[in-house]
């Protein structure tokens, strides 16, 4: 009888700790679909101040800001105010944050948590952004609002929300037509609470230091997507774990602080693996310079750094390293890892998954999930394409078969070779998922030189 209950629990759990089964549809091998992409967008300066400037660079909404933290913030406040003011507190926190039962005494006490593993500069942006705010006329969103924008992606995983989705890849050499590296990403979070209404491409050109970009949204000091112009990239994916704090950098900070510092990709894994981190998460970097990447399989205590054809990813018959590419979805690859994954949901339902022979009997199982059918599915994939994954079939790899979602509110292809993304972001009224729009074109070259290049209309 326990041991039917115990399977009986396992059935039920499955489902949250790895997301949804895998459908008929989505299992589907092909790339049927191929996304429209827009090769040259209409360029037009809406807006300038000082030497920050607001582009529409076709769908896309692209600040560029220019300076100190201080000078950076005000600029990013003062252009982006009146898209700010309805994602404020009156828009975007209250649909994500306070109408899910969230006291404000808990988030700020969590909030100052994480602030203070902060960089002080980005403090100061933020502090301008405010100030850029009231220049704006913006005067409801105060310091408080700007720091909950970039912690976030930790307040909203405790408790853990819906199943996650998101999928990583990064491949070069043998895959691509001429070797250069091309990462391609999928964030599958959720359009129903209209935060796509608030994208935006930043673009910071720190004074004395390296340009680089995020895929992101306005009122924030980092983001979950970017590039630097020392060829870095870097996108992550939700990977519950037990290992969890909030003494710690924020994600959406952590990966900005890789693309401002780092300049090669063992910089770029340092700075991660010293963090400090704070709830689990899986990471690819790629250096377009080398070409190379590396998959990271992180929480608040570990981190496992897989480079490609790395024996610690040959885990039975579940995982299988590639060469010259990397791929990461929603679960670790370790199995002392997946044990905190699962244990880390367990409890919700009254289950205690507490050793290894209990996992192991869930594997099957697991084998059905959507997060592993994706980890498959891209390997099976990239090895069906040899020299043939060019921008065209990376970003029909994130809009076919079971890394295609309906919820996905950014995706993205980076060429960080020529600087170049190509970007799609979720529509709204209706919502429409972001692999079914159209991807823009976006060289960020005249963004990422030494001395900005005047932007033609």
């Amino acid at each position: 009888m326990k041991r039917a209950c115990f399977a009986i629990a396992i059935l039920l759990l499955a489902p949250m700790v790895f997301a949804q089964s895998l459908t008929p549809k989505a299992a589907s091998k092909d790339l049927s679909y191929t996304p429209v992409i827009v090769e040259k967008p209409e360029v037009r300066l809406l807006d300038q101040e000082g030497p920050g400037k607001l582009y529409q660079v076709g769908a896309q909404l692209v600040c560029v800001m220019e300076g100190t933290p201080e000078e950076m913030g005000f600029q990013h406040g003062r252009l982006l105010g009146r898209r700010m003011a309805h994602g404020g507190t009156k828009g975007l926190l209250k649909k994500a944050v306070w109408s899910k039962g969230y006291t404000k005494e808990y988030v700020t006490a969590q909030c100052e948590r994480m602030e203070r593993h902060i960089p002080a500069e980005c403090i100061a942006e933020m502090k301008g952004i405010v100030k850029g705010l009231k220049a704006a006329g913006v005067n409801d969103i105060s310091y408080e609002d700007v720091r909950l924008i970039v912690t976030q992606g930790e307040i909203l995983h405790y408790p853990p929300g819906k199943g996650p989705h998101c999928t990583n890849f990064a491949v070069w050499g043998r895959w691509t037509p001429d070797g250069r590296l091309l990462h391609g990403r999928n964030l599958d979070w959720t359009i129903s609470e209209n935060s796509q209404d608030y994208a935006v491409i930043l673009v910071w050109r720190p004074k004395g230091g390296v340009p680089f970009m995020m895929v992101t949204w306005a009122g924030s000091v980092g983001g979950v997507s970017g590039m630097n112009a020392d060829g870095i990239t870097i996108g992550e994916m939700t990977d519950l774990s037990t290992s969890i704090t909030y003494d710690g950098m924020p994600l959406f900070i952590l990966m900005r602080h890789v693309l401002e510092k780092a300049s090669d990709l063992a910089t770029a894994v340092d700075l991660v693996e010293k963090g400090p981190r704070t709830i689990g998460w899986n990471f690819v970097i790629g250096d377009g310079k080398i070409p190379d990447a590396r998959a990271l399989d992180t929480d608040a205590t570990t981190c496992e750094v897989f480079a490609p054809m790395d024996e610690k990813e040959k885990v039975g018959d579940l995982h299988s390293p590639l060469p010259d590419a990397v791929r990461r979805t929603n679960h670790p690859i370790r199995m002392e890892h997946l044990l905190k994954l699962v244990q880390a949901v367990g409890p919700r339902m009254g289950l205690k998954i507490e050793t290894m022979d209990q996992l192991q009997k869930t594997l099957p199982l697991f084998k059905m999930q959507n997060t592993y059918q994706r980890y498959v599915w891209l390997g099976k994939q990239i090895q069906a394409h040899p020299k043939g994954i060019d921008v065209k079939v990376a970003l029909q790899l994130l809009s076919n078969g079971p890394v295609f979602q309906k919820d996905t509110l950014h995706s993205w292809v980076f060429d960080p070779k020529n600087q170049v993304a190509y970007v799609a972001v979720a529509g709204n009224k209706p919502p429409l998922t972001a692999s079914r729009r159209p991807y823009t074109r976006i060289d960020l070259g005249p963004w990422f030189a030494k001395s900005p290049q005047i932007i033609k209309n």
